[in-house]
């Protein structure tokens, strides 16, 4: 039996979903991801899988009218034209929720680091100053107030070990009712709101846990973060886009909030000349919250696993669009 064929656009996250891979398909590797370049290569496979930066734009759909199948590396899908993808009735896969555990880790390590003048720490350090312990001051977390901006798996992986393990009061803002979030946040005690400006005004830190959409990019701009107390601190380790970059600058640069830890950006890699590189008061790192050792083998293999079932008439473990798995089918 003939083996389906997939574009497999850069690396995986891990070399064993490309193994997967390879033993389920014929596999056609690319890391140009130029438009041009994946317009040509996609006109004879039947799914592509890819991961940030390269995109999937709707020319690129196009090109091939039998595609079946359209995999993001990861959880995100921000580079995938899915809605154009869900009018041409192809199915978009990805991994949702797996990198839960690292991405929340990574937040609540932004959220030490910075109470504890980590870096400032360091920095003084690497000049031999051990005087800087008199200079530089510091915050407990037990009864500190941390404001989620969204309650999603990632978020509620927050909660817990803000709750149980640092002692801190939780809030949580959400768009809409949910029944199943509103009793995971009773059992942990996470005051659930509506109300964005009481999250943001009331916080000692504010985490930001949304998707990236048309209705949520630059959703926090300075309307919102000009709320914050003069004391807290902004994370951000869900997409850098949900943030207007140069109202955060603006504040953190005139010391209007005390700092931020920031794990994604609107344009990635970040640029050089990126005015966020000059500032003392914020802690970047290069979108590696959820791509930890054991989150890449599980994501990467998710996503693998899912490809090859769907291309062999099975249902998919996780769809983003599912209203279009039957017209698939047919």
């Amino acid at each position: 039996m003939k083996k389906p064929r997939v574009l497999q656009i850069l690396p995986m996250y891990h070399e064993a979903a490309e193994k997967i891979l390879n033993s389920g398909a014929e596999v056609v590797r690319t890391d140009d991801y130029s438009i041009k370049k994946l317009c040509e290569l996609v006109k004879d496979v039947d799914a592509v899988v890819l991961r940030a930066p390269a995109r999937i734009e709707r020319d690129v759909i196009d090109a091939n009218p039998q595609l079946k199948v359209i995999s993001g590396a990861g959880v995100g899908l921000d580079n995938i034209d899915v809605a154009y993808a869900t009018e041409r009735g192809i199915p978009v896969l990805h991994a949702p929720s797996v990198n839960k555990v690292s991405t929340a880790e990574h937040t609540v390590m932004f959220i030490m680091a910075l109470s504890k003048s980590l870096l400032s720490f360091h920095k003084e350090m690497e000049k031999g100053n051990f005087n800087s312990r008199n200079l530089i001051s510091t915050q407990e977390l037990k009864g500190k107030k941390v404001g989620l901006i969204g309650f999603g798996s990632i978020a509620q992986e927050v909660a817990k070990r803000l709750v149980y393990g640092l002692d801190m009061k939780v809030s949580a803002w959400v768009r809409e009712y949910d029944s199943a979030k509103h009793g995971t946040a009773k059992e942990l005690g996470v005051e659930i709101t509506k109300d964005l400006k009481k999250v943001f005004s009331e916080s000692d830190f504010v985490s930001i846990h949304i998707p990236l959409n048309e209705e949520t990019k630059y959703s926090i701009d300075d309307k919102v973060l000009s709320l914050m107390k003069s004391s807290a601190y902004l994370i951000n380790t869900a997409r850098g886009a949900v943030i207007n970059q140069e109202d955060l600058y603006n504040l953190l640069s005139s010391n209007k909030i005390a700092g931020a830890g920031l794990d994604v950006y609107e344009v990635e890699p970040i640029p050089k000349d990126s005015k966020l590189l000059t500032l003392s008061n914020v802690l970047l790192t290069p979108h590696v919250g959820g791509t930890t050792q054991e989150s890449n083998y599980i994501t990467a293999t998710t996503v693998a696993k899912n490809i090859i079932n769907f291309l062999n008439g099975e249902d998919p473990e996780f769809i983003a669009n599912p209203s279009v798995l039957s017209k698939s089918r047919e």
